[in-house]
């Protein structure tokens, strides 16, 4: 797996911590043979500014995988780590990447962006972990939003993912709902009032922020490479178009609306984030 040469900070030397070869193997050795208890003392206070809930969250500042990559409107992957920027209840952002959208779930082409913060671990702590923000939005305030579905999967390598618990729950699941309600675990179904000049609130307040946030608690624990992550954090983000998979309540693609052409990524801010050298050290 290549990493995408996209950084919102751009460091004159490598950062320590990077996306390396190293840090790679690290993570995904500490998550399956007992880091668990590191992640585990500093979510509880050990860390210090890890528990602090008064600390802002972290911006996912490195884009590892991005296709859909260009330089038509919205193909620059740089403006889904430069920050969030929502417009509310009645506009989307275009500050944004947009992932791009398929029919066929074997083809994806385009259709997913990989982040991840400078080599740094995200693990779980009290409440919501990490929050993503897309652009939809609600007209009039009513209980219909246009949403562009995107599944949140996360990994300790790059190269194994686990996804995050999703359901669709419209009553006629072959057709696409545009209520919130019905898409449970998906990303890109809240509106976004987080603005980084213009309102720039707490990232993991959802009601102040907006955005879908989501608990790495949620992982189910008998599959062992969700409860790896759950205990020890993950390195990798990866947003997939919802339609470019299956539904298995149908065995079909999960639905889209004709006018959509795929989640368009305004950032992705994450809550408990540390250095690989200080989980290493507290599970010493």
């Amino acid at each position: 797996m290549s990493i995408v040469n996209v950084r919102h900070r751009a460091p004159a030397r490598e950062h320590p911590n990077s996306c390396s070869d190293r840090a790679r193997a690290l993570i995904c050795t500490a998550a399956l043979i007992g880091l668990a208890a590191g992640a585990a003392a500093l979510t509880a206070g050990c860390g210090g500014e890890l528990a602090d809930e008064d600390e802002r969250a972290s911006l996912a500042d490195v884009v590892v995988d991005a296709p859909g990559a260009g330089t038509a409107e919205f193909r620059d992957p740089a403006l889904a780590i430069n920050g969030v920027r929502g417009a509310g209840n009645e506009n989307g952002s275009l500050d944004v990447f947009s992932l791009g959208t398929r029919v066929e779930p074997a083809d994806e082409a385009d259709a997913h962006l990989t982040l991840a913060w400078s080599g740094r671990v995200v693990v779980d702590g009290p409440g919501a972990d990490f929050a993503v923000f897309e652009n939809a939005f609600a007209p009039e305030l009513d209980r219909h939003h246009f949403v562009e579905p995107a599944i949140v999967e996360l990994s300790v390598d790059g190269e194994t993912w686990v996804a995050m618990p999703h359901d669709y729950l419209a009553p006629d699941e072959a057709g696409y709902s545009d209520d919130p309600s019905h898409w449970r675990g998906f990303a890109g179904i809240q509106p976004v009032y987080l603005h980084e000049e213009e309102n720039p609130v707490d990232p993991m307040d959802a009601a102040l922020a907006g955005g879908d946030h989501f608990d790495l608690a949620d992982l189910p624990d008998d599959d062992a490479n969700a409860a790896a992550i759950k205990r020890a954090g993950f390195l990798y983000l990866r947003l997939v178009t919802a339609s470019t998979r299956i539904n298995p309540d149908t065995e079909m693609p999960f639905p889209t609306t004709v006018i959509a052409n795929g989640p368009d990524i305004d950032g992705v801010y994450a809550r408990y984030v540390m250095p690989l050298v200080e989980l290493a050290a507290a599970s010493d």
